[in-house]
């Protein structure tokens, strides 16, 4: 059986490195994705207490209204 050479290993190195970068790659988008899940999340989140905010300021504004109507 003839030695081993550089070109013998060639192939198994690229194989190998092609798993390790394809590998790293689905994790890193797995985890952005996660990421924009999250700020999507938050900003979806931070505008419902707002309108709710919102909500609540015009409803005691309005029974405030009332009340001194009813004062009057």
């Amino acid at each position: 059986m003839p030695p081993f050479s550089f070109r013998d290993l060639t192939m198994p190195v690229a194989a190998f490195t092609m798993a390790i970068v394809l590998t790293a790659h689905v994790y890193n988008s797995i985890n952005h994705a996660r990421l924009d899940a999250a700020i999507a999340r938050d900003q979806q989140l931070t505008d419902i207490a707002e309108r709710r905010k919102k909500r609540y300021a015009d409803a005691l504004r309005t029974i405030e209204e009332k009340s001194n109507v009813k004062d009057q």
